[in-house]
């Protein structure tokens, strides 16, 4: 029998190795250096909390840059103000850039958005919702309200308070609501209707400032009694969780929405988790390297990479993947090449799948409910000062 046994195996074909994944990426055209545009907000203002997430270009840059590409930033600032951001937008078309990262959110952008796309150049907007010709690589808003239903569901709360910021439309359309302002006697009003069973929750809708602010009110008041806070992709922003920790405030029963791509998923099981990790040993190995520079040009990547996020690393491949499919670097072929890409981890994403034959290129099914942590995983490095990279980690699931 084991004569018979040995035999059989003698005739069977060693399966193919697995190649073991690495975090460089290929790109096989064109044979010159890519210029990228990416408009930034200001460091105090609208949209100021997205600033240091847009590092996440630099760690997709350093991953291609690892296979020979020659890959440039030019970095245009977005002073809040609609003149400033169509002006940084005007400076960016006429350097004729690939196409444009705009790291920053706000209605004074529709301007800036539109004559990028009069002039045929593409926007790929990590953080805003599609609008005026740029691609979304954000949660859209009716996912955003479909998550803040599910995140209250998922809390036993039927009663929200809902806190939405000057100038957005209301989220929820029963809930009782009120503009975000002075965090204090907003905080004395909550209380006072959770107290008479007026209200179960809070939803918050605004800045990730604004957020912040109104949640130590609460907790301020509440002490050790616990109400579950639902909170908008801004909350998602290590500004927040920064404003939290220099308070004092716990993280609290905090919920919020966005995709699954928060440092915790590099420890789980999984194709997610594999490329998670790869995006990590990505940024490692570029904030370690002293030879690597920021976005910016203006420091080394040890000081600016620690806070890169997932999306504009996804952001920024997608538009280097539209280069290759043009075969160009004029504006207007890659705005055209990118049109008809749709691309998943296998084309360098870390995130979830993109599909650009829509302007709201992220998918609803891809928006889950989060919630916060202060577990650091311990994936990022330390600021050259010694600090830690992030106060506040959001995961999917319900234990960490």
């Amino acid at each position: 029998m084991a004569a018979l046994t040995l035999a059989g195996c003698s005739t069977q074909e060693v399966p193919e190795a697995v190649p073991a994944l690495q975090p460089q990426l290929e790109l096989s055209a064109p044979d010159e250096a890519v210029r990228i545009g990416v408009l930034v907000p200001p460091i105090e203002g609208a949209g100021s909390e997205f600033r240091p997430l847009i590092e996440g270009a630099r760690v997709a840059a350093y991953r291609f840059e690892w296979n020979g590409a020659e890959i440039e930033f030019q970095v245009a600032l977005d002073d809040g103000t609609a003149d400033g951001a169509r002006s940084a937008m005007a400076d960016l078309v006429q350097a004729e850039v690939a196409g444009v990262i705009a790291a920053t959110t706000g209605a004074h952008t529709d301007q800036a958005l539109e004559l990028a796309a009069q002039n045929g150049t593409a926007v790929l907007s990590p953080y805003a919702t599609a609008g005026s010709g740029a691609w979304s690589l954000a949660p859209s808003r009716s996912a955003v309200t479909a998550g803040i239903g599910s995140a209250l569901d998922e809390a036993q709360a039927s009663r929200p308070y809902l806190a939405v910021a000057e100038g957005r439309d209301p989220l929820l359309a029963d809930a009782r609501t009120a503009v975000l302002g002075d965090p204090a006697p907003m905080a004395d009003e909550i209380v006072a209707l959770v107290e008479s069973r007026e209200i179960d929750s809070v939803v918050i809708d605004g800045p990730a400032g604004q957020q912040a602010a109104l949640v130590v009110e609460i907790h301020g008041r509440l002490g050790a009694r616990q109400l579950p806070i639902v909170l908008t992709p801004e909350a998602l922003t290590p500004q927040f969780g920064d404003r939290l920790d220099e308070s004092g405030t716990t993280a609290g029963w905090l919920f919020s929405v966005g995709t699954d791509t928060g440092d915790h998923v590099a420890l789980d099981d999984g194709e997610a988790a594999d490329y998670a990790a790869l995006f990590f040993a990505a940024l490692s190995l570029a904030a370690g390297d002293s030879g690597c520079q920021n976005v910016y040009s203006d420091d080394t990547c040890a000081a600016g990479l620690p806070r890169a996020d997932v999306a504009s690393h996804d952001a920024t491949v997608a538009l280097l993947r539209a280069v290759e499919a043009a075969g160009s670097v004029d504006p207007q072929q890659v705005r055209t090449a990118l049109g008809g890409l749709a691309l998943d981890h296998a084309d360098g994403l870390v995130g979830p799948a993109l599909d650009f034959g829509s302007t709201q290129a992220l998918s609803d099914d891809d928006v889950v409910v989060l919630h916060a942590s202060t577990s650091d995983p311990g994936l990022r490095p330390t600021d050259p000062a010694g600090d830690p990279a992030a106060m506040l980690f959001w995961f999917a699931g319900t234990e960490r």
